[in-house]
């Protein structure tokens, strides 16, 4: 029975971009399966400063419509799904996606990524696109002028709060550190836990409680960002490959994960350096060891 791929890529950042360019080039079929957007968490990221070839720097958007134009130029084909599951052959493997359909490959390689770290605050998900944003690049010109809080400590929240504070939105950054942020030119809140997401259409604001004293405040917003931190995109793969104590993959010298001829590379992975530049290195070395395990 003829397999519908050489190589399923489960991820469309650059990870998984430049391991569908290189597989493509060598002669594979190679389907790169995306949930979201094409280029992956390049979509969120705003200038990108220290990416080679880019003296003046890059936005992570145009970045990505560079490496998607190439990769499909070489024949990759690319799909929209969410990959719930991966099973195991003896000389194939199939990838389920949430919407029932699959697809039978030869080796899989995982180049998921990583998220930003959930709250599981009640509004989180109901209103996430309706004033909980994922994308800040994609969405910071719905709210010009208008109220947005970002809650987070670390260089993802202070990124977010610049970019949309810089495009022209008022904004609010709440940090559960007590830790003071100087010279900025947004208000911020430190020492703060959010606790709730106020809307039922929309989101119309916040509440956070002061961990000093107790205190509950509001806090009117149109939009709301949680930069927490990011965790490793593996649920559904718990029962496939092993992964270590974070939820990354772990894999060995060669990419491979626990699970014959299923690799992983990028952020998904542990130990990755979590750069654009790793990613890209780590794409193009699973690539070339999914090549050679199709030789075979």
């Amino acid at each position: 029975m003829a397999l519908d791929f050489d190589v399923v890529i489960v991820g469309s950042g650059p990870a998984g971009l430049t391991a569908g360019l290189h597989l493509s080039r060598a002669g594979h079929r190679a389907l790169v399966l995306e949930k979201e957007l094409y280029g992956g968490n390049l979509q969120h990221t705003g200038q990108i400063d220290d990416y080679p070839g880019c003296p003046d720097g890059i936005v992570g958007a145009q970045l990505a419509g560079q490496m998607l134009e190439q990769a499909t130029a070489s024949g990759v084909t690319l799909g929209q799904g969410e990959v719930t599951g991966v099973e195991l052959f003896s000389r194939s493997r199939w990838v389920a996606c949430s919407d029932g359909r699959g697809f039978s490959c030869g080796v899989v390689i995982l180049a998921c990524g990583t998220h930003y770290t959930r709250l599981g605050l009640a509004n989180e998900e109901k209103l996430r696109g309706r004033g909980v944003v994922d994308c800040t690049p994609c969405d910071a010109g719905f709210f010009v002028n208008r109220d947005v809080v970002v809650y987070g400590s670390n260089d993802y929240a202070l990124r977010d709060a610049l970019y949309l504070f810089e495009v022209g939105a008022r904004v609010t950054l709440l940090s559960p550190d007590d830790v003071h942020i100087r010279d900025f030119r947004f208000r911020a809140h430190h020492g703060v836990r959010l606790d709730a997401i106020v809307g039922s259409d929309r989101v119309e604001g916040v509440r956070y409680s002061v961990l000093a004293n107790g205190a509950q405040e509001h806090l009117p917003a149109a939009g709301v960002l949680i930069r927490i931190g990011t965790e490793p995109s593996t649920d559904g793969l718990e029962d496939v490959v092993e992964l270590d104590s974070t939820h990354h993959v772990i894999t060995n010298a060669q990419l491979e994960t626990s699970a014959p001829h299923v690799l992983a590379c990028g952020d998904v992975r542990g130990g990755s350096h979590q750069t654009i530049a790793a990613a890209i290195e780590e794409g193009a070395r699973a690539a070339a060891r999914a090549h050679e395990l199709l030789s075979r």
